[in-house]
């Protein structure tokens, strides 16, 4: 195994070679700065391996990739490793957001949960404050993945600025509640029906007042 320090030392990434693959895992400190990208370097080039995710109060990051797949890439046999700020917490959005959101570049790190984390994954959501909490908006298209996965029946998807967007709720936590009021009709597609809602067609919140975990795919 070999071993390859981080952020001036604070950080660290390890490589371990077994049945022609690499397994890589790496930690850095929380220092609220944005999103981290890791990288394995080698002599003719670098490897992405992946976006650091808060877990037990460190960024963490694990990923095994062939060696056929490194070599390509420059980066077999290796020689060091990177982390690099990818987006910065401050740093603005890009498209003007709809009013009372603001962008969120590292949605994985609002998560209270690493399953919630990893399934956010590299990309930046809406993010907007309320009395409850605060809910998460992700960019939504019918020929992408769903966002969130894990938090499918919480959402409910919604078009503002023109675009679509799949919104999920939370407690201040991190831990996903249930919306309290459908959203209005026509805005809305029914992403967060429950099957007593389509079974009367009208919306079950029992239990709505208390935090849900998500289910574990």
């Amino acid at each position: 195994m070999e071993r390859f320090s981080l952020a001036g030392g604070q950080g660290w990434l390890t490589v371990e070679e077994s049945g022609g693959r690499a397994r890589c895992a790496a930690e850095l400190p929380e220092d609220g700065k944005g999103l981290y990208k890791g990288y394995l370097c080698g002599t003719g080039g670098r490897a992405l391996l992946g976006t650091f995710l808060p877990e037990d109060g460190r960024l963490k990051l694990r990923r095994t990739l062939s060696l056929d797949e490194l070599r390509r890439q420059g980066a077999w046999p290796p020689t060091g490793a990177r982390a690099e700020l990818a987006f910065s917490a401050g740093s603005p959005g890009g498209p003007h957001p709809p009013e009372g959101w603001h962008w969120e570049e590292a949605p994985a790190r609002r998560m209270g949960e690493p399953l919630l984390a990893r399934a956010a994954g590299g990309g930046r959501a809406l993010y907007r404050p309320e009395p409850e909490g605060f809910s998460l908006a992700f960019p939504y298209a019918e020929t992408r993945a769903f966002p969130l996965t894990p938090l499918f029946c919480f959402a409910r998807v919604e078009r503002m600025n023109g675009e679509f967007y799949a919104v999920f709720p939370f407690w201040p936590g991190g831990c996903p509640r249930l919306p309290h009021k459908p959203a209005q009709a026509g805005q809305t597609i029914g992403a967060n029906q429950t099957k007593e809602e389509t079974r009367h067609g009208e919306p079950n919140h029992q239990g709505a007042d208390r935090p849900v975990r998500p289910a574990q795919f």
